[in-house]
């Protein structure tokens, strides 16, 4: 059973899916056969005609196809298992599955660029675990997008931007995580549409000075990310705005600043995990992404906000 594959997973299922159809095939032929009839007429058995015309299922039939069903389903999770503790040799090494959640964030566009990373075609961290991919790159804060399996070791964590809410009060203010996200939906205001403005600014010129340079993926994602962080606080300041505080789940209330960005402390922090097998946690195309990564993320956390009342 360990060297069952994705793809053998498949095949056995649809072979027992048939094998289902045809144990089902022979029950009811043999339901309806001479013996069947002659029960029926002597009033043995349950498949009698029904007080509407309508003939029950047979006791056999019935047992039959109940026991066949089991038998699928217990033959499906160990299949599954197996598929997931089984390392992929089919000759797809040397990727790291992106997981969804990370739609439009500028930070995870740039990390899809980068050298062995590729968008899941399904479920990342399901990839990781069948060996599909090697590891799988999967946002688990603020809320996860993956389903996974047990067995995965976290090699990494860190924080792709946050979102908040920036008012002349903001801080003495503290919003509920459902408060900020609902402020977040509204059409953007001018002072809104400024400041994301003046941070995508800010980001282009960053990437354009990387560019001229020939800086690597990884440098030129850090230099946007620090530019883009720089611009928007610059831009709170000369507008006189703080960001509001957000209540977590136990009820504090967190500032979204450097070290609870970094530390995922604040609630709207856009955090992402490297998740890998062990066996492969050791493997070079890993090892190699995992310190792509931590150049990538390092430093400041870039931050959306949409301005409140204005």
């Amino acid at each position: 059973m360990s060297d069952e594959q994705p793809g053998d997973v498949r095949d056995t299922l649809t072979g027992l899916e048939r094998r289902l159809r045809d144990i089902e095939a022979d029950l009811r032929s043999g339901a309806a056969g001479p013996g069947a009839e002659a029960a029926a007429a002597g009033n043995v058995g349950s498949d009698t005609a029904a007080g509407d015309g309508r003939r029950r299922p047979s006791g056999l039939l019935i047992a039959g196809l109940g026991a066949a069903a089991v038998l699928i389903v217990v033959l499906i999770v160990v299949l599954a298992r197996a598929g997931a503790s089984t390392p992929n040799r089919g000759g797809t090494s040397s990727e790291i599955a992106l997981g969804g959640g990370v739609a439009g964030n500028e930070s995870a566009l740039g990390i899809a660029k980068l050298p062995g990373i590729r968008a899941a075609r399904g479920d990342a961290a399901a990839e990781a675990c069948s060996g599909i991919a090697d590891a799988a790159l999967i946002v688990i804060q603020p809320t996860p997008k993956t389903v996974g399996c047990d067995g995965l070791t976290e090699l990494l964590t860190m924080t792709l931007s946050a979102t908040a809410v920036a008012e002349r009060a903001g801080g003495r203010r503290c919003l509920r995580v459902s408060q900020v996200a609902a402020q977040l939906r509204r059409p953007a205001r001018a002072l809104t549409r400024q400041r994301a403005a003046r941070v995508l600014k800010a980001r282009r010129a960053a990437a354009a000075k990387a560019a001229a340079r020939a800086a690597s993926g990884a440098a030129s994602i850090n230099a946007q990310r620090r530019a883009a962080a720089t611009a928007g606080s610059n831009f709170d300041s000369s507008q006189r705005l703080s960001l509001t505080k957000v209540a977590s789940a136990d009820g504090s209330c967190v500032a979204p600043t450097a070290a609870t960005l970094r530390s995922g402390a604040y609630p709207l922090s856009l955090r992402i995990a490297l998740l890998a097998r062990p066996g492969s946690a050791s493997d070079a195309a890993v090892i190699e992404t995992e310190a792509t990564l931590r150049k990538a993320l390092s430093g400041a956390v870039p931050i959306e906000a949409a301005v409140r009342g204005r």
